[in-house]
């Protein structure tokens, strides 16, 4: 198969680089030790990196909680519960109880007393109701705060107690209140969904968490000093520097990170080569996939991607085996149901380039037409993946132009000035894959455009509370995700978790999915 591969890529070198509109990856990137005015080694900071090459971070602002966790943000902002490593067992956070009624349609929240944000003022019942009203306005948040929170009937509040009802149970409730840091009303009420998490309000945020921001300079790093109003255990770490960087690899390569992660094939293999890191695997669904941009809630459509027996085509002209040799742990996979679940139908996506040429033939596809493919990660691994694939697809006949996005979110879900986007997501759960083909989801909506056909399924599965309600739901998702093809699932591929050596942590730490957060006992690391 790597011989496949390497004859593949030597083909593409000269057809893929012409098509491919993308900026090359970024080689070089600034000191953040250097910056911050710290020594090589990171002296008394913790050395956190933030990447920008993924169109989910910028460098002049406080990534927001609400689109994808990082330890930066753990240690700044709280949950009303906290996750263990499963993410499905939770202890008290913000929340001194959370109860739910036998019915599974009353959530009864208690909050502890004497909160504050780190500016003295007070966190209440209000905060959190608050944020959970305002995320479901927000343009940029994880799909699976639209799925949980979309099924919240009533909130009401009395002193310190919030009684949440639901139209209907969603067994993952609780876990989701683990995951959805609350953010303080009285610093963004003022703010609409179209600008809340790009404000100037995340150049210094007031926080709830350990700490909150000491300095800003944009472009290069923020730091982290304690924050005086928290009313937990406070860290041994009195000071954390977190940089923005083009390339994890490179911050490692010069000492000058203590914590990161990734699973990128130059990443993995340029990591092993260290000696001073340890390298943590997680187990995590992280999704490889494609989406088809084929028509939005605002009527904007593209013809060209409606017709099943295109996609179909598509998905038959790419052989994903072969792409999967590029990631050191990949696991093709034909659903959101990873192939060794219980649930898995056994349904399996063939590649096929001769019946391929010939169904896009017969779909009635425009061939004079230019397929456009946009892709927002600019680390070799995805570079190299995209360039196999407008190799196959030329294959199939085919003039292709993949395009690198500086800001994925906007490009695949507001511009959508494309055909297929290449994307990944590091699920919290199987559900999560399944919540992006909700009628109201904030950013699939428009390009499935908000159809209706897989809303109940997903209400089943939320529902469901034992192992066979969950199995048949998914069984029929998958048969919906099928028959529909709007995602072409590619594979799931491992995560690694990087921690340098001069990071001593507590005995039993375990860590869950790095964009997600949980109990890491924090306040008991030291460095040495």
């Amino acid at each position: 198969m790597k011989r496949i591969l390497a004859l593949v890529l030597a083909l593409t070198m000269v057809l893929a680089l012409a098509a491919c509109g993308g900026k090359p990856a970024e080689t070089t990137t600034g000191n953040p030790s250097e910056s911050s005015g710290q020594t090589q080694t990171g002296g008394d900071s913790l050395r956190i990196v933030l990447s920008t090459n993924d169109g989910s971070t910028t460098d002049d602002r406080v990534p927001t909680p609400w689109m994808n966790h990082n330890l930066a943000t753990n240690l700044m902002f709280r949950t009303l519960l906290l996750a263990d490593a499963s993410l499905t067992e939770t202890s008290p956070d913000l929340a001194e109880s959370v109860e739910v009624s036998e019915d599974g349609l009353t959530y009864t929240i208690t909050l502890k007393e004497g909160l504050k944000w780190s500016d003295g003022e007070p966190l209440t019942v209000d905060d959190v109701m608050w944020s959970i009203e305002t995320v479901m306005t927000a343009v940029r948040r994880n799909s699976i705060y639209s799925a949980a929170f979309g099924m919240i009937d009533t909130m009401t509040a009395d002193g310190n107690v919030i009684t949440m009802t639901l139209t209907s149970p969603y067994s993952e409730m609780r876990n989701i209140l683990a995951q959805f840091a609350i953010l303080p009303k009285h610093c963004l009420e003022g703010e609409d969904g179209e600008s809340i998490d790009t404000c100037s309000y995340w150049t210094d945020p007031v926080t709830s968490g350990y700490y909150m921001v000491g300095e800003f300079n944009v472009g290069n790093y923020f730091t982290l000093v304690p924050n005086p109003n928290y009313e937990g255990t406070a860290p041994k770490i009195q000071s954390v520097t977190v940089s923005f960087v083009n390339d994890f690899l490179t911050a490692a390569q010069s000492n000058s990170a203590d914590f990161l992660y990734g699973n990128a094939t130059d990443l993995v293999e340029g990591m092993a080569a260290l000696d001073n890191y340890t390298s943590i695997p997680v187990d995590v669904l992280f999704y490889k996939y494609f989406i088809f941009n084929m028509k939005g809630i605002d009527g904007n459509q593209n013809e060209a991607m409606q017709p099943l027996a295109v996609r179909q085509a598509l998905a038959e002209a790419i052989d994903r085996a072969t792409l999967a040799t590029l990631y050191p742990n990949a696991t093709v996979i034909n659903s959101g149901v990873p192939n060794d679940h219980e649930a898995y139908n056994g349904f399996e996506y063939t590649f096929d380039a001769e019946k391929a040429k010939a169904d896009l033939a017969a779909s009635g596809y425009d061939m004079s037409r230019t397929l456009k493919i946009c892709y927002y990660n600019n680390d070799q691994t995805s570079v190299d993946l995209i360039n196999t694939v407008v190799y196959y697809l030329q294959q199939a006949g085919l003039t292709v132009e993949a395009t690198l996005s500086n800001d994925g979110t906007t490009d695949l879900f507001t511009t959508r000035d494309y055909d297929i986007g290449f994307k990944g997501l590091s699920s919290f759960s199987m559900g999560e894959w399944y919540a992006e083909y909700a009628s109201n989801s904030a950013t699939f909506a428009n390009i499935f455009g908000g159809d209706t056909t897989f809303d109940a399924a997903i209400a089943d599965f939320n529902a469901a509370i034992t192992t066979e309600e969950r199995n048949a739901a998914l069984t029929e998702l998958q048969e919906l995700e099928q028959a529909n093809l709007y995602k072409f699932p590619l594979f799931t591929i491992g995560n690694y978790v990087y921690v340098n050596n001069r990071v001593v942590l507590p005995e039993g730490v375990e860590f869950c999915n790095p964009l997600f957060v949980n109990d890491i006992d924090y306040e008991n690391w030291t460095l040495s």
